[in-house]
């Protein structure tokens, strides 16, 4: 049986700690920052996907309203600026 391919993140958090001990402390932060903003990001266009689709609002276990969505982008863009 295949085992399913790791997404680029999963591959990225499982580093090994020998690789990671080689960047500076200002290449590890650069790292996480992107990690955090690539979940921020995900999870803003999980939103919209749900918000737009019916049938996925429907199956939703929360309501969603817009002003989850505005709050997931205010998230991003806080961990977008430099």
């Amino acid at each position: 049986m295949a085992s399913e391919r790791m997404s680029d993140e999963q591959i990225i958090r499982t580093f090994p700690e020998e690789a990671l001990a080689l960047l500076s402390a200002e290449q590890r932060a650069a790292l996480d920052s992107i990690l955090a903003r690539l979940a921020a990001a995900e999870k803003v266009c999980e939103l919209v996907r749900v918000s737009l689709s019916p049938k996925l609002r429907k199956a939703s276990e929360k309501k969603m309203y817009w002003w989850d969505v505005g709050i997931a982008v205010k998230e991003w863009e806080t961990l977008a600026k430099p």
